[in-house]
């Protein structure tokens, strides 16, 4: 093959593996450059809402479980009618479990304050079940900025284990 179309190929062929190398490298030197709260990323401070909750018959009311221990994800916004999801709590490690969470419907929230909204109790309907669910649930308030072991705790309280 003569040398001006092999060049021509290995170029042809190799320009897209040029581009992304230089993409790489312009990506590092800008990373290099921001500011280090930038390269940490913004991420939200851990909130949850932690507690218990037991399956109740849809006839009766009876109940169907033992205590279950629940926690949400985030801010939840409890409303009569609003769909909230809910995760179960292994009890041996703390962890949410690898159950897929449950979809609750709040009939009528009972929400307590003292002095912000700390909890929250309810009968729910379960989404895609003819039983019920009633359940107890504290807000675990985000960490205030600089406060690393309020952080932790609340990981530790939503279930979600150390970083």
């Amino acid at each position: 093959m003569p040398r001006h179309i092999a060049l021509s190929f290995y170029q042809r062929n190799h320009l897209p593996l040029k581009a992304i190398v230089l993409a790489v490298l312009c990506a590092a030197v800008a990373w290099q450059a921001a500011p280090a709260s930038a390269q940490q990323g913004s991420t939200r401070p851990t909130e949850c809402w932690r507690g218990w909750g037991y399956l109740l018959d849809g006839q009766s009311r009876a109940y169907k479980s033992q205590e279950m221990l629940l926690v949400t994800l985030g801010p939840t916004l409890w409303e009569t009618g609003r769909p909230v999801e809910l995760f179960l709590l292994d009890r041996a490690s703390g962890h949410i479990s690898e159950v897929p969470p449950i979809t609750v419907i709040p009939e009528g929230p009972r929400l307590y304050y003292r002095g912000r909204l700390n909890y929250m109790d309810t009968v729910a309907a379960i989404q895609g079940s003819q039983d019920l669910m009633t359940l107890g649930l504290s807000h675990i308030e985000p960490a205030q900025p600089g406060v690393p072991a309020k952080e932790q705790y609340n990981r530790w309280a939503c279930g979600l284990g150390e970083e």
